[in-house]
């Protein structure tokens, strides 16, 4: 008895330094990642398009209906053990350009910025008779018949095209 306790002992702190090791805070970051002071660089007037793509890379996302406008879109995501991941920072960066393809306007964008955006619950009805259970089992009993046979032998071939 006075061996089985130090192994059970042993065994159980195994097991919980396991079980705790699968329980620290996961960090997960998304999206753009411009280099330390690249984004600082950006000058309204002075830079094209090419200069931003250069400086600062390609954007996250080009404005669907002005392509004057680009978004640099970065994300935090946290953690712990089996929890729904929670965002913990975020960040946009909005580079307008004007008509001559220059530096117009820069915005910065963060997590007090964000709107939850409440998704729309309508149903489209589909056409036809809806049925239930018993009419479908019903409604194909007799539908189905074996596979027709031709008047040869199984498997013979047929005329046409042969020899």
């Amino acid at each position: 008895m006075r061996r089985t306790a130090p192994l059970a002992l042993a065994g159980a702190l195994a097991l919980s330094a396991l079980a705790l090791g699968g329980c620290e805070n996961t960090v997960y970051q998304r999206g753009f990642a411009a280099t330390p002071g690249s984004v600082e660089k950006l000058e309204v007037g002075a830079q094209s398009r090419e200069d931003v793509v250069r400086l600062i890379g390609s954007p996250s996302a080009v404005a669907s209906f002005n392509p004057n406008i680009w978004y640099y879109i970065s994300e935090t995501q946290e953690y712990w053990a089996y929890t729904k991941p929670k965002i913990s920072s975020q960040k946009v960066i909005q580079v307008t350009f004007s008509e001559s393809g220059r530096i117009e306007a820069i915005k910065n964008y963060d997590l007090k910025d964000a709107q939850d955006i409440q998704m729309v619950q309508r149903i489209t009805p589909t056409s036809g008779k809806e049925l239930t259970i018993l009419e479908q089992v019903l409604g194909n009993v007799g539908r189905f018949t074996g596979p027709k046979q031709s008047g040869g032998t199984p498997g013979a071939p047929t005329s046409g095209g042969g020899i």
